[in-house]
């Protein structure tokens, strides 16, 4: 039976959640998997998923911007990393807010803790998993051109596409989208595993 969300359960949350993604964020050199064209996947963003499915987004908001935080101000990849991975994973949890939001609006009959089983079904997880990272590819696309790539290489952003793409936006989608889709991937169904599969909402879930 899922608990509810005191304040002190929910800085005990908070606080293990948040230790648990920065662990995985000093160690994803050792623990990370590399794809074949190179591109570390780490389970940051994973550990802000599944703070959402287990205790929602009093939780989840919480531990991604202390993650954060600790990236910019510790991590080598300082600030732009930082931002471009709260940027980059923070749809994974909040388009599933959304549809969780929505669908509580249209069914006002269900209590918070059915609202939460809405992601249990495979069907669900698979729309959401698509939905959520169509607006991740939007917002990284975007955030990578007009800030992230000028700052951290310095090349204005009209030249971004002759000098790193041969003049393709094609190909700077396909690089981004290489970037991230696979990511946001994990990010979704490990969490979800996690959550609903392995039962850890039903341990530890407060919603």
């Amino acid at each position: 039976m899922s608990r509810r969300l005191t304040k002190s359960y929910m800085l005990v949350s908070i606080a293990m959640m948040s230790a648990l993604a920065i662990f995985f964020d000093v160690f994803s050199d050792t623990l990370s998997i590399r794809v074949a064209w190179g591109m570390k996947i780490d389970f940051v963003g994973t550990v802000w998923v599944l703070s959402y499915f287990l205790y929602g987004l009093s939780v989840a908001f919480p531990v991604s911007i202390i993650t954060t935080l600790f990236i910019a101000l510790v991590m080598p990849t300082s600030f732009i990393g930082g931002a471009m991975k709260f940027i980059a994973t923070i749809p994974m949890f909040l388009v599933p807010a959304l549809l969780s939001y929505v669908s509580s609006l249209s069914n006002r009959n269900q209590n918070s803790i059915r609202s939460s089983k809405l992601f249990n079904s495979l069907l669900m997880i698979i729309g959401v998993a698509i939905l959520a990272n169509v607006v991740r590819l939007v917002v990284a696309t975007t955030a990578n051109y007009y800030w992230a790539i000028p700052l951290w290489l310095g090349i204005p952003t009209d030249r971004i596409l002759d000098v790193l793409f041969g003049g393709s936006i094609v190909e700077f989608v396909i690089y981004v989208a290489g970037l991230n889709v696979i990511q946001g991937i994990i990010d979704i169904f490990v969490s979800w595993l996690l959550a609903f599969k392995f039962k850890l909402s039903a341990m530890f879930g407060t919603w």
